[in-house]
Order: C-alpha cells, then sequence, then structure tokens
C-alpha cells in the first residue's frame, strides 16, 4: 500500500517520514514517528496520521504473529487509529482503507477469542475479545443480528469449560466459567437442547462427585452437610434435563442423568420411571 501525501514539508515533516518508511515496509522505524505526528500540533487531528498509524499497528500484529495475544496491544491501537481517521476524514479520502482495517481487527479478536479459550482457558480475556469483535464489527454493520453468533461463542465456550471440567478430575476452577457461558446460550435460545443438557450434566456431575468424595468415617453432622449439597445440585441439574426430555424424549444421555438425579433424591418412583423408559429406548 503506498500512501500520497498533500502536505508541504515544512509543516509535516515527521508525518512525511513516517509515510516513507510506511511505504519500504519499514514499520518498525515508522511507528516512533508517528506516536510524535499524532500529538503534534500540526498534525494531531490529520486523518492520514491516524490512517497511517492504523495500517503500521496492523501491519506489526500480523508480522509478529496474527494469533499472539500478548500482541493484542497493537490490534487495539490499530482499530481506534481507524476510528479516529473516519471521524476526521471530512472527505472520505481514507474511507476505504480504514474501513478495511477495520474488519481485519475485528476477525483479529474473533481469532484471539478462542485462542484464549483453547491455549489458556482464559474466559474474562476470551469474553472481553469476543465483545470487542462485536463492537467493531457493528461499528460496519450496525443492524447486523448477533443472536446466532452470541449462540455460537457462548456455546463453544460452555461446551469447553465443561469438558475441561470433566477431562481434569472435575476440577472447581473450569465448572463456574462453563455455567456463566451456558446460562448465556439460555438468555438467548432458552430451548437451546445443548446448553440445557450440559448444563444438567454439570449440575448433576458435582452433585455425584460430592457423594463420591463422601467419607463415611467422618462425623455424622459432616455427611449430612455433604448429603444435603449433592441434594440441591440434583435437584438444580432436573430443570434443565426436564427441559431437554420435553424436546427430546429419546436422549438417552437426559434419561440416564434424570434416572441418576431421581435415585440421589430417592424419589424412586421417578427413577424406576425413566429406567423403564431407557430400556424401552433399546426396543426401538
Amino acid at each position: 500500500m503506498v500512501f500520497l501525501c498533500s502536505h508541504s514539508y515544512g509543516q509535516v515533516d515527521l508525518l512525511l517520514q513516517a509515510q516513507d518508511f510506511a511505504n519500504t515496509n519499514q514499520i518498525d522505524k515508522a511507528i516512533p514517528l508517528l506516536e510524535k505526528v499524532i500529538l503534534h500540533d500540526d498534525t494531531k487531528n490529520d486523518p492520514d496520521a491516524w490512517h497511517i498509524r492504523a495500517f503500521c499497528y496492523l501491519k506489526s500484529y500480523r508480522t509478529s504473529n496474527a494469533t499472539m495475544t500478548i500482541k493484542i496491544n497493537l490490534l487495539d491501537t490499530a482499530v481506534t487509529s481507524s476510528i479516529k481517521s473516519i471521524v476526521l476524514d471530512k472527505k472520505n479520502d481514507f474511507r476505504e482503507n480504514n474501513v478495511a482495517f477495520i474488519k481485519n481487527s475485528a476477525a483479529g479478536y474473533y481469532t484471539l477469542c478462542n485462542k484464549l479459550l483453547t491455549d489458556s482457558s482464559n474466559y474474562t480475556k476470551s469474553e472481553a475479545c469476543y465483545l470487542k469483535y462485536k463492537k467493531y464489527h457493528a461499528i460496519l454493520n450496525p443492524d447486523f443480528d448477533f443472536k446466532q453468533k452470541d449462540i455460537e461463542y457462548y456455546s463453544y465456550a460452555g461446551s469447553f469449560f465443561a469438558n475441561m471440567y470433566s477431562n481434569n478430575n472435575f476440577n472447581q476452577k473450569y465448572v463456574e466459567n462453563a455455567k456463566v457461558a451456558l446460562q448465556k446460550v439460555l438468555e438467548i435460545d432458552p430451548k437451546n437442547i445443548s446448553a440445557n443438557v450440559n448444563l444438567g450434566v454439570l449440575y448433576y456431575n458435582q452433585g455425584a462427585m460430592l457423594m463420591r468424595m463422601m467419607d463415611y468415617d467422618a462425623d455424622l453432622s459432616q455427611l449430612d452437610v455433604i448429603q444435603e449439597n449433592a441434594k440441591k445440585l440434583f435437584k438444580q441439574s432436573l430443570p434443565f434435563m426436564i427441559k431437554v426430555y420435553e424436546l427430546d424424549p429419546d436422549n438417552k444421555k437426559v434419561l440416564e442423568s434424570l434416572q441418576g438425579s431421581y435415585s440421589a433424591l430417592m424419589d424412586e418412583e421417578k427413577a424406576n420411571e425413566f429406567q423403564r423408559k431407557k430400556e424401552a429406548l433399546k426396543q426401538k
């Protein structure tokens, strides 16, 4: 990309030098000059300066490694510079490029939100990147309906942490993230089968884990507390599983969980009912 300039050398010498470096792909030399340019009285409101700054920071982010989370500050600077340039660019001289920079930055945040889950299990930072993706995508497409994207992201995050919980000896540090993400799916789509199943299984597994951890040599009062906490978790599992059963009565996992939950709650009539339904499913 070649940048053109209509300014005189006397007024914007630093900007001209930065443009030359940007045009010759010497990004590391261009950026320090641009930081001075955007503070200079003669150029701080120049859309060209902010446009070139956006280009340089986005280029720096890509060449450093487009999925490096430690370089996210470069992406932040690129997109905010593009927006600043658009605001200042009354003639729309740089709009096409600025729009492209914002679009690429939004895509970068979306890549990062998934990477932050799979590489570091960091839900807080992942969601922050996802929200930035939404924010900047909405600038380009204000009427975009994010409902399906939200379901997609939070379903993925919830399933990811639910699997991490199950595959890491039911480590509690994963379960709350899973619940929060899956609840967000249900806020959008209460009948979402996957989210209901995953939440139901999470609560059921927490209850089952408590029961397995019981030390029967412990004080009777302690056993009572553990049993009560386990029962609360089994009860919390039920509404999600019942919802799925209503939507998908042949779901084997749900039938097993309902049988187990009712059995743990000493409701043998209900436990037997779902045992029979599970057995009948095998005959189909």
